[in-house]
């Protein structure tokens, strides 16, 4: 597999794997995972996206697939089985002597570490049965990630010593003798060990495509956003997946690679591009997207701006510190690769006319990069009116509006530039009994 790029800072401001203020790390919103092995999966998934377009259809048909087979073992016998494969006392080569000597003393002295044994044993050879129905059960017509798990669960029984043990075993109440106990005991923890954990891994991977179908199903998300090799870029009915009761919305852009969002303060602009980011991060992890539909060019990169430090211990500004960020995520676009970037409120660190010919400036630059999408928020209009009729830019706004002294925020993502101007109202407002 092939992993889209990115860094701390898009993962921090994104808040992929950890939360630097309120809200919530995104790994959350697929949390419901049935074991610990399969919650690390979804951590893994959801911090490695991936940039390969096949790889990325195969986890959304298996996602969105209606017969997703049930993990065939209890949540507490698959910790048992994770417990005893890394159990490592009483590791030797079977011996039948040896064997039959200790029959009698296993027989009437209780001792826990052949408990582990011989339920480990049980549980293991239950789970290549399990494993085999499983096989046996997948149709012609599953998606490819489960034709692929069920090949795999063939290839590493039979062409394996645990081939004879799936043969040997048919009645899985069976008793078993203490040699053979042993013999199994060698084969699962020492000869066959990789097999095993990779065979469990099967298990896990069933248990991600559960949770995020449950939790599709569950919010109304759409499985299958449609990945394309093109910059053909839209999204319908999309939301912030941890805001209630959101606001949903539509956006695209096509035929241009610049995107400028206006609107005034507290309109919704950041976390409008912050959902869209997280849609296309989802998409490329192969998990559900909160929207109804979603077409998707299959980036290389996303790299983000949003929520920069300064720095006392280096002596930089905020307004240096966004210069350098600028020129570090173009200095990626420039490598010819398909990058997503997002620039939220830039040049905020410093005056009105700094800014906005700063931006004017960077958006100069960005129009050349025709093989990058780029989002960017802005409260200075004239800026975004500056590019108006530029066949590159195309323009989106928060609606937001005063009606009888009342500040109104309906959240709806209106294509056009902003007019809307309350930076002053609201002073006045807040601060009359001080004026």
């Amino acid at each position: 597999m092939t992993y889209l790029d990115t860094d701390k800072q898009t993962k921090a401001d994104l808040s992929i794997d950890e939360v630097q203020y309120d809200g919530y790390p995104l790994f959350s919103l697929y949390g419901g995972t049935k074991t610990p092995k399969g919650k690390r999966l979804m951590q893994a998934w959801i911090s490695s996206p991936l940039n390969n377009r096949t790889d990325i259809r195969k986890r959304q048909e298996a996602i969105a697939w209606q017969e997703l087979p049930e993990i065939p073992l209890a949540e507490e016998e698959l910790d048992f089985i994770e417990y005893y494969l890394e159990y490592r006392d009483q590791i030797s080569r079977p011996y039948w002597l040896l064997s039959l000597a200790t029959t009698f003393d296993r027989i009437f002295r209780r001792d826990p570490k052949r408990y582990i044994i011989k339920r480990g044993v049980h549980l293991i050879i239950r789970l290549l049965h399990q494993l085999e129905i499983l096989r046996k059960g997948t149709p012609q017509n599953a998606p490819l990630l489960l034709q692929e798990m069920a090949q795999h669960i063939h290839d590493s029984i039979y062409a394996s010593e645990l081939k004879e043990v799936v043969l040997q075993t048919s009645d899985e109440k069976q008793l078993l003798s203490n040699y053979i106990v042993d013999k199994y005991d060698y084969l699962f923890r020492c000869v066959r060990l990789e097999t095993i954990r990779a065979l469990l891994a099967e298990l896990y991977v069933l248990d991600v495509c559960h949770t995020a179908h449950r939790v599709a199903k569950n919010k109304d998300f759409c499985c299958t956003p449609e990945m394309v090799e093109t910059m053909n870029f839209s999204i319908s009915d999309f939301t912030h997946p941890f805001i209630k009761d959101a606001k949903s919305n539509d956006w695209k852009m096509s035929g241009s690679n610049i995107c400028i969002l206006t609107g005034s303060n507290m309109a919704g602009k950041s976390t409008t591009l912050k959902a869209i980011t997280l849609a296309v991060w989802l998409a490329h992890c192969g998990l559900p997207v909160p929207a109804r539909s979603m077409t998707c060019p299959v980036f290389d990169g996303i790299y983000t701006s949003i929520n920069l430090p300064d720095s006392l211990r280096d002596g930089r500004s905020h307004f240096l510190a966004e210069i350098l960020r600028i020129k570090e995520v173009l200095q990626k676009a420039a490598t010819g690769k398909r990058c997503l970037i997002i620039l939220d409120e830039m040049f905020r660190g410093t005056n009105a006319d700094d800014a906005f010919e700063s931006s004017v400036a960077v958006n100069n630059l960005l129009k050349k990069y025709r093989n990058c999408s780029f989002l960017i928020s802005t409260h200075i209009l004239e800026y975004a009116k500056t590019f108006e009729k530029d066949a590159t830019c195309c323009f989106y706004y928060m609606d937001s509006r005063i009606e009888q002294e009342n500040f109104i925020c309906s959240y709806q993502l209106l294509e056009g530039i902003s007019e809307t101007k309350v930076g002053h109202w609201l002073v006045k407002t807040k601060l009359k009994d001080l004026i």
